[in-house]
């Protein structure tokens, strides 16, 4: 059984960014997942990141985003400078740059997934899907997105089984050439799988959302990273709020994220083929009755809308985002590490240097937004988490030489 320092479970922006912190600290630290494997299965190709270039992986503030396209762009011919540009960010130039970033700290990845992570006595054991076993004195567990996608429940409820599939799993666009489809969802990713899928060559496209249609328009982010930042100054800022400061902020920042859409989704979306059913709900959906129709054309559903729309689609995508909930973590051992996991709403709780109840034991990423602010959901708080938690481990091995 090998022994490391400092064990990363999963290969995220989160999680590459805290190792490579690690590593240049000197804490001996071993990346267990496949790299950015979420952003590269999970996100459909010719997807455009909301970040802004300044948003990058390093907490030394050196092999930052921007210094990556720059260096880029210098060793392309000045007439084809236009076909780099970053705004808006594309998902290959990012999955480039963590790349480029990993090489520059030598972060490298053991390419295998944690099926099961034990406590036992002051240290943890994971098991991988290859048969290792792996014993670690400190655990980041960089869980992203993958165990949180959300689909509520009283939206479920009305539609049949295999009717629907969540975003992320809806991402070989070609599957919905010549089909009718019908996304759930109002914000930035429901409106841009919309895109994307009409571009692939769907028939017809409907989106429904209980809200108007934001605006298209272009975003302030400035004000994020500064925000993000403060914690490094003074790790417990954000929950040594008021109640209403941080529903202040939370909205501001929800303002920025949900309540806009993207300029360059505009003409996109508005096509003839695709539908914005705005401030509806779905009232049933019910297998098509024509089996006649359905055996020329696959499985078919009628769908109604609380405004008296009637359509029927082949498939329904929920772009209905993700809500983190630690009991949805498998891995973790139910007897020394789940059941025992304090938490708040299903997200965990933390300490300010982003530890949980169980020593040693970290989190970052989206499950961390409660602790520290909804910035902690985007990469633009990658480097400051990275930062806490390397000087945390890092100051454990310096005390502990």
């Amino acid at each position: 059984m090998n022994h490391i320092p400092f064990l990363v479970i999963g290969a995220g922006p989160y999680s590459i960014a805290t190792a490579a912190y690690a590593k240049s600290l000197g804490v001996e630290t071993l990346v267990v997942g496949k790299p950015l494997d979420f952003w590269k299965m999970n996100m459909p190709r010719g997807m455009f990141l909301r970040s802004g270039p300044d948003w990058h992986l390093d907490a030394r503030d050196v092999h930052t985003f921007e210094t990556f396209v720059k260096m880029r762009q210098a060793a392309v011919p000045a007439a084809k400078l236009a076909q780099h540009e970053i705004r808006p960010v594309p998902l290959d130039t990012f999955l480039d740059y963590a790349s480029w970033f990993m090489g520059q700290y030598d972060v490298t990845t053991h390419n295998a997934y944690v099926t099961h992570l034990a406590k036992e006595n002051d240290e943890y054991v994971a098991t991988l899907d290859d048969g290792e076993k792996i014993r670690a004195q400190n655990v980041l567990l960089g869980l992203g997105f993958t165990f949180f996608k959300h689909a509520p429940r009283e939206l479920v409820e009305k539609l049949p089984p295999g009717s629907y599939t969540h975003t992320c799993d809806a991402v070989d666009l070609e599957f919905y050439r010549g089909k009718r489809v019908l996304l759930v969802g109002g914000r930035q990713s429901a409106f841009e799988w919309a895109a994307l899928m009409n571009e692939k060559g769907a028939e017809e496209i409907h989106l429904t959302h209980r809200h108007a249609t934001p605006k298209f328009t272009e975003p302030d982010w400035s004000w994020v990273q500064p925000m993000a930042r403060r914690a490094l100054s003074d790790h417990a800022w954000w929950r040594n709020l008021r109640p209403d400061e941080q529903e202040n902020i939370r909205h501001d920042f929800w303002a920025t994220g949900r309540l806009i859409l993207e300029q360059w989704l505009d003409a996109r979306v508005h096509q003839p083929n695709i539908h914005i059913h705005e401030k509806t709900n779905i009232v049933a959906v019910n297998a098509h009755a024509d089996k006649t129709l359905q055996e020329s054309q696959g499985k078919l559903f009628d769908v109604l809308l609380d405004d008296g729309a009637q359509f029927n689609v082949h498939h329904i995508i929920l772009a209905t985002g993700y809500k983190p909930n630690m009991q949805n973590v498998a891995f973790l051992d139910r007897a020394t590490l789940r059941d025992s996991l304090g938490t708040v709403d299903g997200f965990p709780a933390l300490d300010t240097e982003f530890q949980t109840n169980h020593k040693n034991l970290y989190i970052t990423g989206l499950a961390a937004t409660h602790a520290f602010g909804p910035f902690f959901g985007f990469t633009v708080a990658c480097p400051v988490a990275a930062k806490i938690i390397g000087d945390t481990v890092g100051g454990k091995r310096v005390a502990n030489a």
